[in-house]
């Protein structure tokens, strides 16, 4: 994974993960040096780690904070604020953005990153 500015697209598990359409911009995100910090188009906080495992996949340790207000996946919105933590392990193609299968507590879901600029 190159080190530097990444836009993740989202997409409920019931969306095909290869029609562009299916992809809604979910976080903004900074990667490097094994840590990212992000946001979404909602204010949220996005943080956490990653590394390689010896198969290339990427190990990630996400802390994703919502703000009260946030529509969540399920169509449902938050009355307070709340914290999410979940790991996940995508493939190795994941920093190249091939849509990964991932959940993280709201369901079923796509991401698929995109790699924007380099690092500041």
């Amino acid at each position: 994974m190159k080190s530097g500015f990444y836009s993740l697209f989202q997409a409920g598990g019931d969306q095909d993960p290869d029609d562009g359409e299916a992809y809604g911009l979910a976080i903004l995100a900074h990667f490097k040096d094994g840590r990212f910090v992000g946001v979404d188009q909602g204010g949220c906080k996005v943080s956490g780690e990653y590394e390689f495992d010896s198969d290339d996949r990427v190990a990630m340790r996400l802390i994703y904070d919502f703000k009260a207000g946030s529509q969540m996946p399920d169509g449902s919105t938050l009355v307070a604020d709340q914290r999410l933590e979940a790991d996940l392990l995508l493939a190795p193609g994941a920093a190249e953005g091939e849509p990964q299968p991932i959940d993280i507590g709201l369901g079923p879901m796509f991401i698929r990153l995109n790699w924007l600029a380099g690092p500041v």
